[in-house]
């Protein structure tokens, strides 16, 4: 039987179990760096998106809370030599 009123998960619920994590940056050196830094972090299980700009030292990290804690991402970016601080 057909039902008007069965809920449908929407991309605004679908968005809702993503992570969103800003990170404020310090030691990095050029453009390359925030390559370096988006690739590395988009390699990890449960990060979908990384986008690091070099000029304002801000990574944005849009994330699976399920799959990866956000610990992990900043450990990451410690391994590559980098510091970096959750600001929202």
């Amino acid at each position: 039987m057909f039902n008007l009123f069965r809920h449908k998960p929407t991309n605004s619920s679908l968005r809702a179990k993503r992570g969103n994590l800003v990170l404020k940056l310090s030691g990095l050196h050029c453009s390359s760096c925030a390559v370096n830094i988006d690739l590395s972090l988009e390699d990890l299980p449960g990060v979908a998106n990384s986008t690091t700009n070099y000029a304002k030292s801000i990574s944005t990290i849009d994330f699976d809370p399920e799959k990866i804690d956000p610990k992990k991402i900043i450990a990451e970016i410690t391994k590559l030599g980098y510091q970096a601080k959750n600001i929202g």
